[in-house]
């Protein structure tokens, strides 16, 4: 008799399954001599139960979840073993603080199994107090644990310890954190707060420099953030670590750009009476300052010669820096085909003006440069000598070429030529080369004609294609996607190409594991010619389908607008693309700031893989406010309120104002990223208007509303269709009558306007572009509702281009068209739709709106308008740059008769400061041809560049 297993309760190991497995290998041990005697079969599974123990929100959907991690199945024999894996990949998701499987009630021959599952209870939000001027950001980035994640008691004090350490680093170092939690009861989430008390910080009172003779302590104080945060009151000269090491580094380079290859900074931290004063020092050994001078150099400027001397980036320590100095000398000229070029250093010590030198005279004898003569290339019949010398790097002397001979170089060129044919398939062709030097007496030179024999050799061809273990795929399937199919040349480095992209295809029909070899056989015919049998040995391993997806830390955001970002169907082959594309889309959700993604029984290798989904949400509510000053408005504000997740739909709804002294806007609008399930964002907006540009009679009030498609594509093209409707309103300012014959432009007017537009941009940044370019059209296709004055197509182009040929000059080029075109019966266009030039935004040296202006000096429009403009931006460092510009322009088909339309140029200068969210500047224009009556130019002061 087999006595019953006993009862108990274990968590995640219960005595019933113990108690098999023991019997089994008891049995196993005592009967293995005796194979007549049966072994006891295990239990069949007669039902599997899984009870979500605590509050938590949707309990069945994350039972029916867990149901599927779960390996065993009801009416199949218990296996310990899929037991033991299934608690595994339960464990694996982190989302069960707790999971018990009691013992199974005991029945004839069958099983009942329950899993007890205690889920996490999660950190619905994490409150910062008292964290300025740190950033919240900051806070966050030096926690462990984040919004939406498993809530665990235990690690609320880690995370005071990690503030801590990050306040100190940032110049606090007496800063007291304290977290803390609390139970929301309607959920049984937490919410966490950290509350910050910061203390008294480490200030800056004084930097002193010791020990600089070669450059006085105000040149180098311009380069350390220590001193310039320690002439400010408050928390800014605050003492940082890093702030202080990086000025180290700073000063290092500095020195060493200098010729100070020796040079040595040691920096001291003086704690002062009250200890939270301090003083730093830099203590600095100059040493010797090295002076390079160069004789016998005529191919290279000593200019250029000096980029190679290492130890003014990397110092000199043992000697070293200028030993590689030495080396990439004789290497620039080796490269430029001076083959025997010699160089040697000579060095003395003097002192000038108390500042000792270390004189290095680099002797160069240049010897005589090496010219390609002739390049004879023999024995090609499958490239003709074109793609043979396109394949080269060595030339004849031409427009792009000096026609240098480098033996280095030549090897290369032949390696390259050998590649070539072995794209064809030519496995063994070999070169032979032989050079002839010839002296030129004229010249000096050594002239080289170069011999290239070619043994192309005999063709190597696919003859045949196995494919050994393969089921996902048809064999004519796999052909198709490899590059070495029957009757191809053979390029034996395409097998592992080839094994890549077979195993991307199998993978895509539900085999992740996948694994193959690509074998090829070659063998040589009578004629010659080979022949090549490949072979590719696949194990496919087990098919996987894609299980449930579930999703946690969603407090706010509906479920649906995750699910709807995920490529993966359920009970269809499991695709790693798939999954890629649905983690970058789900990351692309504006409302998220992060989300992790765990693929529960991939690496187990088992036959279903299920997808966890944890989301850290942003915070949805935000505030911006802004004040300022430009020319073009002068004084303004602006303020923006808004939810970037509205309703928990991953919307955008927002409510904005700015006043200026040229007028005011609001504007309430929403933002929905996939319209109607696609991915083109759609804006709609209403708006209200009044406008009173400077230099104008007249001023619009308008009122409307706007709905915008955007959609990018190709990463670097925008595509953007403006639907908008407006109730426009002209009037006259200061009380001028309306001219004769424009009344009716001073009627209230209904307006639709349909904007499609295309842009490209490929510039590096946003804010501060230093390459690149932005190309822009767009079609306005204005209807006037009940009358025709707005009927008009209005056209508009710009191109800029941005180009950094040195690292501290960008220069920024601009060319803008506009045109108004009226349609049907309208031949007039009213003067608030004309266009206008002059001002900060377009041609500088002239006031806004005032480049053209009638005999009583004031602004004409007209409907044709050509801009073009060049900048240069000088990096001056401390985040200050000079800037230059020209701009010109005309203003053609102008509102008045008999005004010129010829181009009128400005040039000017400036300087901006370059903060993180954009420049700030200064600029001045000069009219190059200034009219009677006019000024000379004029003051521009702007946030953001030009252009």
């Amino acid at each position: 008799m087999i006595p019953s297993p006993p009862t108990c309760a274990r968590r995640n190991a219960p005595c019933a399954v113990r108690y098999w497995v023991c019997l089994a290998l008891v049995l196993s041990a005592f009967l293995m001599p005796r194979p007549t005697v049966a072994e006891p079969s295990a239990p069949v599974i007669s039902e599997i139960n899984v009870e979500i123990v605590g509050t938590v929100t949707k309990p069945a959907h994350l039972a029916a979840f867990a149901r599927r991690i779960i390996l065993l199945e009801e009416g199949e024999p218990f296996s310990a073993e899929a037991l033991e894996k299934s608690l595994e990949l339960l464990k694996s998701t982190r989302l069960f603080q707790a999971i018990d499987v009691p013992d199974p009630p005991e029945g004839e021959g069958e099983m009942a199994l329950t899993f007890r599952l205690t889920p996490f209870r999660r950190i619905k939000e994490i409150h910062i107090n008292g964290a300025f001027p740190l950033l919240e950001k900051e806070v966050l980035n030096a926690m462990t644990i984040y919004t939406g994640d498993a809530f665990v008691a235990a690690k609320l004090q880690k995370q005071e310890a990690l503030i801590k350490k990050t306040f100190k680093n940032e110049g606090y170092p007496d800063a007291t954190i304290r977290v803390t939690s609390e139970e929301d009861p309607e959920d049984g989430h937490f919410e966490v707060t950290v509350s910050i008390h910061k203390g008294d910080f480490n200030r800056i009172q004084r930097v002193e420099l010791i020990g600089n003779n070669g450059f006085s302590s105000a040149r180098l104080k311009l380069r350390l953030d220590t001193w310039k945060v320690s002439l400010f009151y408050g928390e800014i000269p605050r003492f940082i670590q890093k702030k202080l090491d990086d000025d180290v580094d700073n000063l290092r380079k500095f020195y060493r750009a200098k010729g100070y290859g020796d040079v040595e900074i040691t920096p001291e931290v003086e704690h002062l009476a009250d200890p939270h004063d301090v003083v730093i020092r830099f203590r600095i050994d100059e040493g010797k300052k090295y002076v390079a001078l160069f004789e016998g150099n005529t191919e290279f400027w000593g200019l250029t010669l000096k980029k190679e001397l290492a130890y003014l980036k990397e110092g000199n320590r043992n000697e070293l820096g200028l030993k590689k100095s030495l080396r990439n000398i004789r290497t620039r000229y080796h490269k430029a085909g001076y083959l025997d070029a010699q160089v040697s250093m000579e060095e003395s010590d003097v002192t000038v003006e108390g500042i000792r030198e270390r004189e290095l005279l680099f002797s160069i004898d240049e010897g005589p440069r090496y010219i390609v003569r002739a390049l004879d290339i023999q024995g090609n019949t499958v490239f003709d000598r074109k793609r043979i010398e396109k394949q080269m790097l060595t030339h004849l002397p031409g427009t792009f070429s000096a026609g240098e001979f480098v033996p280095d170089v030549l090897d290369e060129d032949i390696s390259a030529i050998q590649s070539l044919y072995l794209t064809k398939g030519y496995l063994e062709t070999t070169v032979d080369h032989k050079v002839t030097f010839i002296e030129d007496p004229e010249t000096d030179r050594k002239l080289a004609d170069i011999s290239l024999s070619i043994q192309e050799g005999m063709q190597t061809r696919v003859t045949s294609v196995a494919f050994n273990g393969l089921q996902a795929l048809t064999p004519d399937e796999a052909r198709d996607a490899i590059a070495l199919k029957e009757g191809e040349p053979f390029r034996e480095y395409m097998i592992e190409s080839d094994e890549n992209t077979l195993s991307e295809a199998i993978s895509e029909k539900g085999y992740p594991h996948i694994t193959i070899t690509g074998q090829a056989r070659v063998e040589t015919d009578d004629d010659g010619s080979g022949r090549a049998e490949m072979a590719y040995d696949i194990t496919e391993g087990p098919n996987v389908t894609t299980g449930a997806v579930f999703y946690t830390g969603n407090f706010r955001t509906r479920e649906r607008i995750l699910r709807r970002e995920v490529e993966l169907t359920p009970e269809e082959p499991f695709s790693l693309t798939q999954a890629l594309e649905t983690q970058r889309n789900i990351r692309n959700i504006a409302a998220l700031s992060a989300a992790h993604f765990r693929t529960i029984g991939l690496k187990e290798e088992e036959s279903e893989v299920n997808l966890l989904v944890e989301v850290e949400e942003r915070k949805p509510y935000y505030y911006e406010l802004g004040l300022g000053y430009d020319t073009r408005r002068e004084k303004y504000a602006h303020t923006r309120l808004g939810d970037r997740n509205l309703f928990g739909q991953n919307k955008d709804g927002w409510i904005a104002a700015e006043v200026s002294d040229i007028g005011y806007r609001t504007e309430l609008g929403i933002t929905e990223p996939r319209f109607l399930g696609t991915r083109i964002n759609a804006t709609f907006s209403m708006f209200g208007e009044k406008l009173e540009e400077f230099n104008q009679d007249f001023g619009t009030r308008t009122y409307g509303s706007s709905l915008i498609f955007n959609r990018r594509f190709l990463e670097d093209f925008n595509a953007s269709l403006n639907n908008r409707y407006e109730y426009r309103e002209q009037y006259r300012l200061n009380d001028t009558p309306i001219p004769p014959g424009d009344e009716e432009q001073y009627e209230q007017r209904n307006i639709v306007v349909v904007t499609p537009s295309l842009t490209y941009n490929s510039t590096d940044s946003f804010v501060r572009p230093r390459k690149g370019m932005i190309a822009f059209g767009a079609l306005d296709i204005s209807g006037g509702v009940g009358n025709s004055l707005d009927d008009f197509l209005k056209y508009r182009y710009e191109l800029r281009f941005y180009k950094t040929p040195v690292n501290r000059l960008t220069f920024a080029l601009r060319g803008r068209v506009h045109h108004i075109e009226p349609y049907g019966s309208n031949n007039s266009i009213p003067e608030d739709q004309l266009l206008f030039l002059g001002g900060t935004t377009d041609i500088r040296g002239y006031s806004e709106n005032k480049f053209l202006v009638n005999d009583s000096g004031e602004a004409v429009g007209g409907r044709t308008t050509l801009l073009g403009s060049v900048e240069a931006r000088i990096d001056l460092g401390l985040n200050v740059e000079l800037t230059t510009f020209f701009d010109t322009g005309s203003l053609r088909n102008a509102s008045e008769p008999d005004l010129s339309d010829s181009f009128r140029s400005t040039v000017g200068a400036g300087l901006r400061y370059v903060t993180p969210i954009g420049p700030v500047g200064f600029l001045y224009g000069w009219k190059l041809d200034k009219q009677p009556g006019e000024s000379s130019g004029n003051f521009h002061f702007s946030i953001g560049y030009t252009f």
